[in-house]
């Protein structure tokens, strides 16, 4: 091979079966997203029975799928038997809550409690048996409510006094069957996320919650899941899901099928007010931001959104009065706490909130009946100014819901509150807290979306949504979504960006060899369309030039991002945002050639330009001065270089999620400059600050360890 030849020349032809044969070789291996892990935290989901298995026993975990629903039901007794009547029993109770768990070894029945993250738990027990495995699960804050079914009421009434989960003491099952019902019913009532977030201010820039990040890459996917295709395919993902999560549960496979008849858009808020497993399952997702289950049911969430905003506008057009709402819960003493930390802060709610014009209504739910002392009643009283509203949603849906005398009024995704006040009302005996509905929060990333939509015009909703994992660091999950795009049957996809997508994917991986073959084959399909695609093959030319990058191949290197620079400046002139980044890439070549001059000059245009046209607070802006911090700590300018690194860091806390790879990179920067200017103090700092994301543990009083730690990275100072 030439190496003085020009990338195009470089990137020879090979037959397209060989190509496609070791294409398929690395493909990412599909999983099953009943056997996934969690899209949020990579954990393993937390899992329940399924069909293969018998509800009467305990299963090995691995056996068992996933709860994409809120609450995990356990049945533990020793003697639990597979008879009629537990068999019977235990599909009574998967008809109230589908997640179903039976133990008869109680140690695993502990371990398997502990494992539960996103659920809260219900915990049926015998009598005999309560105290000595109650004794081991006091800890768990997931367990919610305990419920004892013995033939001796009379004999355990001393438990309802020791132990205040204890709903109540059964001996009858239909007794016990009806208080899980209710005391489900009510708990899906309650689970509901807000975030919590502070304004992307000058003044508050220096003192960014995680939250903020959060809330920018919830709305981005969002406004990517609106965008795409609401087509009978997508409508045929989610029956097809949801028939295999709910297989051999009789209720909700009848809904299921009543869904696939007679489903249209405009009954989507019918379907969400329904007691079934939308509801249910569209929650969750949305509570847990579990990427993957949110796209499945993408179709749903889409219509649902839109059809809120289309009643929304029918309903306050030309209105200008404020009017107020209400929702009454029980809130966990934590998160009513938080509340009272963040006055005046804005939060926003992941999933679609509900609330009701009738106070009546909100107060009676509020104070419901409970036994948990970890919980108080409280009524949110929301305050919406017509006047001064313009992108929060909301709507009333009576006409709509299936429960009308509810008076339901329905928040879409996102809404965003401010937090104004919270009162003891003596006469309720209950505390109020007032929100103001604001347009504050999706204002401050309306920039972000807006300008991610014009950078992104040429590209398909469905490709995004795969791009958009990759910014976040979800690399394996995105080769997963993008491996499942091309295997549609039917479904028209532009293959060349997808593997393009993939190769960057793999690069971040540092699976090179991989995302070198990815990115070559996205090549060719590009230059050999009937119409050669010339400006969408810089894309696979970048990732290439990014690996011979990474192969310390500099000349290679520069020749493609050269390449990939003329096509910009031919296509978009040279002030694009596209030619700002080739510029930054270049300039990183001559980093590692040492060469810190050249590489200052080409940082600096990029600069310029992002500047030019980038809101402060974006990516772009922080690699920029990332890069430039690294130029400055060469040429020994520290002052400067400590500047630049702070200021990237402080932008990428605020835009990426706390554990991603770039806060880290920001981190070890600033760690290495301190501790090799001998700034000790400074450098302990941000090497803790690294340690607690990515959870090693350490002694923060042991400074001989943190410092033989640092010595061990970094090497001895030199003096």
């Amino acid at each position: 091979m030439d190496d003085k030849k020009s990338p195009k020349r470089r990137l020879r032809k090979s037959s397209k079966h060989r190509l496609r044969t070791s294409l398929q070789a690395i493909k990412p291996k599909v999983r099953d997203p009943l056997h996934s892990c969690d899209a949020k935290t990579g954990a393993r989901r937390n899992t329940c029975h399924d069909d293969s298995t018998s509800p009467t026993r305990s299963v090995p975990l691995a056996s068992q799928k996933p709860n994409f629903e809120g609450i995990t039901l356990i049945w533990y007794d020793p003697k639990i038997n597979k008879n009629e009547d537990t068999m019977q029993t235990a599909e009574e109770l998967r008809e109230i809550n589908d997640c179903v768990i039976l133990h008869s070894n109680q140690a695993d029945c502990v371990k398997y409690m502990q494992s539960v993250e996103n659920e809260k738990i219900f915990l049926i027990l015998s009598g005999k048996e309560a105290m000595s495995i109650l004794s081991k699960t006091k800890p768990l804050k997931q367990l919610d409510s305990i419920f004892i079914f013995c033939l001796n009421v009379k004999k355990y009434q001393y438990l309802l006094e020791k132990y205040d989960l204890i709903v109540d003491i059964y001996d009858e099952r239909s007794n016990l069957i009806n208080s899980i019902k209710q005391n489900v019913e009510l708990l899906q009532r309650q689970l509901y996320t807000f975030n919590f977030y502070n304004e992307h201010t000058e003044k508050a820039t220096r003192d960014i919650s995680k939250e903020s990040a959060e809330f920018l890459w919830f709305q981005l996917f969002k406004d990517v899941l609106l965008q795409m295709p609401r087509n009978q395919q997508a409508k045929q993902e989610l029956i097809v899901f949801s028939r295999q999560y709910y297989r051999g549960n009789r209720k909700e496979y009848e809904n299921i099928i009543e869904f696939e008849k007679l489903y249209q858009s405009d009954n989507s808020i019918y379907w969400y007010t329904k007691d079934s497993f939308l509801y249910r399952l569209v929650n969750k997702a949305l509570r847990t931001e579990d990427i993957e289950q949110l796209h499945i049911f993408r179709f749903f969430i889409s219509d649902l959104s839109s059809m809120l905003a289309k009643i929304h506008k029918e309903q306050n057009v030309g209105q200008k009065q404020i009017i107020t709402l209400y929702r009454g819960l029980k809130l966990e003493i934590d998160e009513y706490n938080r509340l009272k930390q963040n006055l005046g802060c804005i939060i926003s709610t992941n999933g679609f909130l509900s609330t009701s014009r009738s106070d009546k209504e909100a107060i009676e739910f509020a104070m419901k009946r409970t036994k948990r002392n970890n919980v108080i009643p409280v009524l949110y009283e929301i305050e919406c100014n017509l006047n001064v509203l313009e992108s929060v949603v909301f709507a009333d849906i009576t006409e709509y819901s299936e429960f009308k005398k509810e008076q339901e009024v329905l928040f879409d995704v996102g809404s965003t509150f401010k937090i104004e006040s919270i009162n003891k009302n003596e006469q309720l005996n209950m505390d109020v807290v007032k929100l103001i509905t604001t347009d504050d929060g999706i204002k401050m990333v309306q920039k972000y979306i807006e300008l991610n939509r014009t950078m992104n015009e040429e590209t398909s909703p469905n490709i995004l949504f795969g791009i958009l994992l990759i910014q976040m660091g979800k690399y394996d999950q995105s080769l997963n979504y993008f491996t499942n795009l091309l295997d549609i049957p039917d479904e028209k996809v532009d293959e060349g960006r997808i593997y393009s997508a993939m190769g960057s994917a793999y690069l971040c991986k540092g699976e090179l060899e991989e995302s070198h073959q990815i990115a070559d084959h996205a090549y060719r399909i590009m230059i050999e369309a009937k119409h050669s695609r010339i400006k969408d093959s810089t894309r696979p030319m970048t990732v290439m030039a990014h690996i011979y990058l990474r192969k310390k191949m500099y000349e290679k290197s520069l020749d493609f991002y050269f390449e990939v620079l003329k096509i910009h400046k031919d296509f978009h002139g040279r002030k694009h945002l596209d030619t700002a980044e080739t510029l930054n890439h270049i300039g990183n070549v001559y980093y590692k050639m040492e060469e810190y001059s050249k590489a200052l000059s080409f940082y600096r245009n990029s600069f310029e330009i992002r500047k030019a046209q980038l809101p402060y607070i974006h990516l772009g802006i922080a690699a920029s001065l990332n890069n430039l911090g690294l130029v400055h700590w060469k040429t020994k300018d520290m002052d400067e270089a400590v500047n630049c690194f702070q200021e990237s860091l402080k932008i990428r806390k605020q835009v990426l999620p706390s554990n991603h790879n770039d806060i880290i990179q920001s981190l070890d920067n600033l760690t290495h400059l301190f501790y090799e200017n001998h700034d000790i103090e400074n450098s302990l700092k941000y090497f803790t600050e690294t340690l607690n994301i990515q959870k090693i543990k350490f002694d923060p009083d042991d400074r001989h360890d943190l410092l033989s730690r640092l010595k061990t990275k970094f090497g001895t100072i030199m003096e």
